[in-house]
């Protein structure tokens, strides 16, 4: 007996436009989702309203899902997903887990749902959370067991659910789908463009190794950073190139014009690091036709709160959360908005495809980072960021041809 929270509360205010109601396969967005549950069987559905409840109440009632308001909406998500649960409480008693989308994803469909449900039913005594993933990246809908509700409803702690989730981190099981619409968000303005061009497309992907078809591939790492007086953790913290850095670049730089590139430009990470590199080798190949575009997607792996800190300081201050990252590096991340391996592949391959989309030049030229091009390089061989890869030293660079 599964029930699901369907969480639009909050204010769109990063999106412009009430996320809800906006139309996504002809339909608003949370109707969409509506059908999906439905099409799975899950008929015990509270959709969290706050912000232009009145608008959203008479499409929910149509759908047949019941709401609860959320008097909080204005705190922040977790007192929507506490008002949820407690209406599922409230409606329904005691059921054996809650679905929990937000509103953002409006691609879950009934096929990721099921999936989930499916692992739940495979081993129904286990009280393990569940979440999809698609290429290893965490999507929507998290699967709640009902024995955690009450602690997640009592909960006033720092971290919201995710506070509570991590408690339990050995119990989150990773449920994988080829969906990947459950990891598709419509936050912004640029997220919702995303989903209706991939709705457009069939909701499938280009083949990355056809669109890189006749082209070759210069991955760059940047050369070597501003020591330190101690071993740190360097990922979005921003550090620029020492001299022997730029001398590494300078001597690669070299080497990729004996190539003759045919590129219109040079991709970067805009980090200092990557930029700097990225001129160095821009003025060597033709500083007066290249230009260099910064891309976000590129920069290097978000590691939260643990980022440009020391690392004997993470290891004394998080002795257990140090040891699971080295008992599993791709999957471990410090908090909401740092990123594990799968994240960087996921966005990266993404900007990847997009360039490869709009660039018709011969050769494409991308100046990164370690995490990104190991993700890259993977992918274009057909592989996964997890599967073996030898690194590209700091100032090296490699090519993928796929002129052959």
């Amino acid at each position: 007996m599964f029930a699901a929270v369907v969480l639009a509360a909050g204010y769109s205010s990063r999106m412009g436009d009430f996320k809800p109601l906006l139309p996504v396969r002809g339909v608003p967005a949370v109707s969409g989702l509506l059908a999906a549950l439905g099409s799975a069987g899950v008929d015990r559905v509270v959709v969290v309203t706050g912000f232009e409840a009145g608008r959203l109440q008479p499409v929910v009632e149509a759908a047949g899902a019941q709401t609860a308001y959320n008097t909080r909406f204005e705190e922040g998500m977790f007192t929507s997903i506490k008002t949820g649960l407690e209406a599922v409480r409230k409606l329904y008693g005691k059921v054996d887990g809650v679905l929990l989308m937000p509103v953002d994803c409006p691609l879950i469909s009934s096929d990721v749902l099921e999936a989930v449900l499916n692992s739940v039913m495979e081993n129904p005594s286990d009280d393990s959370f569940r979440v999809p993933v698609f290429e290893g990246k965490k999507g929507h809908p998290l699967y709640i067991p009902d024995c955690y509700i009450d602690e997640i409803c009592s909960y006033e702690g720092h971290g919201g659910l995710k506070a509570v989730t991590d408690k339990y981190w050995d119990r989150m099981i990773r449920v994988p789908v080829a969906d990947e619409g459950c990891v598709m968000d419509m936050d912004t303005p640029e997220g919702y463009s995303e989903i209706l061009d991939f709705v457009k497309s069939g909701c499938v992907r280009e083949d990355l190794q056809q669109l890189a078809s006749g082209k070759r591939i210069f991955l760059v790492r940047h050369g070597e950073t501003v020591q330190h007086s101690e071993k740190m953790f360097i990922g979005q913290y921003d550090v620029e190139l020492d001299e022997k850095g730029r001398e590494q670049i300078k001597r690669s730089a070299e080497e990729i014009a004996m190539y003759s590139p045919g590129i219109s430009g040079i991709y970067s990470s805009p980090l200092k690091r990557a930029a700097e590199s990225a001129r160095i080798v821009a003025d060597r190949i033709c500083p007066r036709e290249e230009q260099i575009c910064g891309v976000k997607a590129l920069t290097e792996i978000n590691l939260g709160s643990w980022d440009g800190k020391p690392v004997r300081e993470i290891r004394e201050k998080y002795p257990a959360e140090y040891i699971r990252r080295g008992e599993n590096m791709f999957l471990f991340k410090t908090g909401n908005k740092a990123e594990n391996f799968y994240d960087v592949q996921y966005r990266a391959v993404k900007a990847l495809r997009r360039i490869l989309l709009q660039d018709e030049a011969e050769d494409i030229l991308i100046v990164s980072h370690s995490a990104v091009i190991r993700a890259l390089e993977n992918n274009l061989k057909g592989l996964r960021v997890d599967d073996d890869w030898k690194p590209v030293p700091k100032g090296s660079f490699r090519i993928i041809d796929f002129r052959i």
